[in-house]
């Protein structure tokens, strides 16, 4: 949907998806060093405009940009959707190779979704073929709530997710920690 919520961390921000971001979008998504783990999408950028344009009359689904908080440079992006009352899930997260950015996009969302959403619960799901970003979930203080079977359906074959979970009474301490962290790597980083 159109929105307006746009948020700084420390070194990364989240902004809303433009129709100009499709090109970056598509160029993420099509890479095979990041994609492996993600249902295809077309290739066409001309068809990723017309899935956002179907996302922005979506209520309630979030899409962002991740970017830079000061070149502007795009990192990524990143999604909450599927809300419903006071749950909702987060994903479409993909960050270019090598980007910095994965916990601080990741506090961004937790913080959209319990600060400025009022979320009571945020969820995420995994492919299970995926160890890399379960232990980050697992490390970011998310509890695994289920084992999804046949859950996503990635290049024609049914896969298994892992679906973890916090709740709005579990982010102040998380918040904290998470943003200390970030902190102290975004200082390194200027060094």
């Amino acid at each position: 949907m159109h929105h307006s919520i746009s948020l700084t961390c420390v070194r990364y921000r989240l902004r809303p998806v433009t129709l100009g971001d499709a090109p970056f979008i598509v160029a993420l998504r099509t890479d095979p060093r990041l994609n492996r783990f993600l249902h295809e999408i077309s290739p066409r950028v001309e068809d990723q405009v017309v899935w956002l344009e179907r996302y922005f009359l979506r209520p309630d689904d979030y899409y962002f940009m991740v970017e830079d908080a000061n070149s502007g440079e795009p990192q990524g992006a990143i999604g909450i959707h599927e809300v419903a009352k006071d749950a909702a899930q987060w994903g479409r997260w993909i960050l270019k190779q090598d980007s910095m950015a994965a916990l601080e996009s990741a506090w961004l969302i937790h913080e959209v979704g319990f600060s400025t959403l009022r979320l009571a619960s945020l969820s995420s799901r995994t492919l299970v073929d995926n160890p890399r970003v379960i232990s980050f979930h697992d490390n970011f203080g998310a509890s695994r709530i289920a084992i999804l079977k046949d859950h996503f359906l990635v290049r024609g074959e049914r896969k298994s997710a892992i679906e973890h979970r916090i709740l709005t009474s579990e982010w102040p301490a998380l918040r904290a920690r998470h943003y200390s962290t970030v902190s102290r790597l975004a200082r390194h980083a200027w060094l």
